[in-house]
């Protein structure tokens, strides 16, 4: 007997066969049970979900010898006859290849002839929906009021393209695409009763590719099972479809997570090197990030730390992930708009980690100079992380600090004046809403406009031209300033003021601030005998980066200093996952030739051959001679690993941190003064 493939060998004899669809089971097994058959059924749904077969299914029911039954005994000649597809009383037309209305005319002549063996006869349409309009017309009476013996059965992929009058004439059911869960469990059953081995994370990818077609899986299957010779394996189906390697997601999903480009360019170039599809990337990263996700909201006991989802569905912030998966999810309808797929997938990629939220919120480091720019040594945009800076660029004009001395000066001046003409300009000046840019000043004065002047140049990068139109502003000013005054000298209320010694030195004090050489002084005699801390910028700069590189190298070397595995980690090399790995794990006992490492279970997820591998190259390396390496799991306390070290280490520089920022002077003198309290927990080491 000829090889039968297994989309037709495994086709449903039975209702019990059908995988899903249970909601029109349900309905089509009531109507065979208690008789109450309609005319017409029109079945809708994708390709290979068993539209065709429910329809043969039903033709049994209503055409087996032991009579209308739910269950057909599929052994009579009625049910064998329908099965090998030679039932005289089953008309099964395909409409894409007779859409004529001639074709339909002579299908509906012979309606009106009994069944000729079955107890009714049955027109199975498939692909109803190619008819013509006038096939169609041609049609809808006959589908009305057909005779009581005749049913018929209609399908298509695409129920939209029917008539209106077609859809009201039938009992519609739509067949739902099946979930990849079922599919896979279908080919497992399938695949054991052909005795044919297979990997389970295979049968999961060919269930993903099939899109709710158990046919095209089944199709799918074959040809897994041709090119495997009779072993359906990961790498075979991966091969075949052109997928990628499952950890590359996962890889990438670590890299954007960390906000390592490195790791992030190095996974990118292992998919160009194998022709990957950098569609299939990003969908792939987009599917990891869902279960993550769904992992979050509803953890699954099967999922644990170990598992790659269950860990970073733990250390990764659901906020984060919603915006991973909008960025690569948006990014795949950019990709036919890029110069190259691979130039498209690398920008997503890009985009996420630009916007990761360890980068927001530094300060960006404009170097503001009035001579020539040094050039830049390029480096990559992750890890040329932002430095902070004292000197740092606005993003906006804010509101100048106006002193007291003259807001009262002119305040009264407003509510005090003789003068008509000045007082309507002032009026009308003060009239104007304030906005955060103050284009003009509050007040027709000179110096609150030189401030205002001054405190926009100030915001602003300088350039040789830029200070040169500076120092003509400055003049200006000046030169306005001392007009003006000399103009509100004349009148009663500048006349007073200067009589007024008090106020006219806060005046004068407080139009200095225009001049180059105005320097600030501690009004505190006490403030200015201590000694000048670091500056508020570069605390804050600081407080931002979780951990400044000084102080990670800091505690890098006094790690080493107290655990000798961080010593031979560090010496070996190694990067990435690997060295991750490592600083998980602690030596748990040694020889000569061997060393047994030992690590957490909620980090066994990264005991893999290829880390344990190079590890055992590196150290072996170091140590000048071959050593075995082997892993184990043990979550005895009792062992410190090179991690567990380092915080360790770091919380001690933290609680030295909080004693002397306590015993500070400054700090004591400020709480006195002011009478407030340090926030403990702010307080970190830099």
């Amino acid at each position: 007997m000829s090889y039968q493939v297994l989309a037709r060998k495994w086709r449903p004899k039975t209702f019990a066969d059908v995988v899903g669809q249970q909601h029109v089971l349900t309905a089509l097994a009531n109507g065979l049970r208690e008789n109450r058959l309609h005319h017409a059924y029109l079945f809708s749904g994708t390709r290979g979900v068993g539209k065709t077969s429910i329809a043969r299914l039903f033709a049994k029911g209503l055409n087996c010898v032991n009579g209308v039954t739910a269950e057909p005994c599929g052994v009579c000649e009625h049910c064998k006859a329908i099965e090998e597809g030679n039932f005289i009383d089953l008309i099964e037309i395909d409409a894409a290849s007779r859409t004529k209305v001639e074709d339909t005319r002579e299908l509906l002549d012979n309606v009106q002839y009994k069944p000729v063996l079955g107890r009714y006869k049955v027109y199975l349409i498939d692909e109803v929906h190619m008819l013509s309009r006038h096939s169609f017309n041609a049609l809808l009476k006959t589908l009305e009021e057909p005779p009581e013996y005749v049913k018929f059965l209609l399908a298509t992929t695409d129920p939209h393209k029917l008539p209106v009058t077609i859809l009201s004439r039938c009992m519609q059911f739509h067949l739902k695409a099946l979930e990849p869960s079922q599919i896979a469990n279908h080919l497992g059953y399938i695949l054991n009763q052909e005795q044919i081995p297979f990997e389970s994370l295979a049968l999961d990818k060919l269930a993903n590719a099939a899109q709710g077609s158990l046919r095209d899986s089944l199709s799918l299957t074959d040809q897994a099972s041709a090119m495997s010779n009779g072993n359906v394996t990961l790498n075979i189906v991966n091969e075949m479809l052109g997928l990628l390697d499952e950890t590359q997601a996962i890889e990438m999903i670590y890299a954007l997570q960390q906000g390592n480009g490195e790791k992030l360019m190095q996974v990118v170039d292992a998919v160009a090197n194998k022709a990957g599809d950098w569609d299939e990337l990003l969908r792939e990263v987009a599917e990891n990030l869902h279960k993550i996700a769904m992992q979050q909201l509803l953890p699954q006991t099967s999922l644990t730390e170990a598992d790659h989802i269950g860990f970073l569905a733990k250390h990764i912030a659901p906020q984060d992930v919603q915006f991973f998966y909008q960025v690569v999810v948006s990014g795949r309808k950019e990709l036919s708009l890029a110069p190259t797929a691979r130039m498209g997938a690398e920008m997503v990629l890009l985009r996420a980690l630009a916007f990761h939220p360890k980068f927001i919120g530094q300060p960006l480091n404009v170097e503001v100079s009035t001579q020539e720019s040094s050039p830049q040594s390029p480096s990559s945009a992750v890890e040329n992380r932002v430095k902070p800076s004292s000197q740092t660029v606005s993003p906006a004009i804010e509101m100048p600090v106006v002193s007291q001395a003259i807001k009262a000066h002119y305040q009264d001046r407003k509510k005090s004046a003789t003068n008509e003409s000045v007082a309507k300009t002032a009026q009308s000046q003060v009239a104007q809403p304030q906005s955060p840019q103050l284009a003009e000043p509050l007040v027709n004065s000179p110096v609150l406009g030189a401030l205002n002047g001054l405190d926009q140049l100030d915001a602003m990068p300088s350039s040789p031209s830029q200070e040169k139109k500076k120092s003509d502003r400055l003049a200006q000013h000046s030169s306005e300033k001392l007009t003006a005054l000399s103009h509100v000298v004349e009148t009663p209320e500048t006349k007073s003021a200067v009589e007024n010694p008090n106020e006219s030195e806060r005046e004068e004090n407080d139009s200095e601030v225009l001049g180059e050489d105005y320097r600030w002084e501690w009004s505190n005699p006490e403030l200015a005998q201590i000694e000048q801390g670091p500056k508020p910028s570069d605390i804050k700069a600081a407080i931002l980066q979780d951990i400044t590189p000084e102080l990670q190298q800091k505690i890098v070397h006094l790690t080493e200093e107290q655990d000798r595995w961080a010593q031979l980690i560090e010496q070996s090399g190694v990067e990435n996952l690997t060295k991750e790995f490592a600083l998980n794990t602690f030596i748990w006992t040694e020889t000569e030739s061997e060393l047994k490492l030992g690590v957490r279970s909620s980090h066994g997820h990264l005991n893999q051959d290829k880390h344990c591998k190079l590890l055992q190259q590196s150290i072996s390396h170091v140590l000048g001679k071959t050593i075995a390496l082997t892993v184990e799991i043990n979550d005895d306390e009792q062992y410190l690993t090179p991690t567990d070290y380092r915080r360790k280490i770091y919380a001690q520089l933290r609680e030295q941190a909080k004693q002397d920022l306590l015993q500070d002077p400054k700090l004591q003198l400020l709480e006195r003064e002011f009478d407030c309290s340090v926030d403990m927990k702010s307080i970190c080491p830099v």
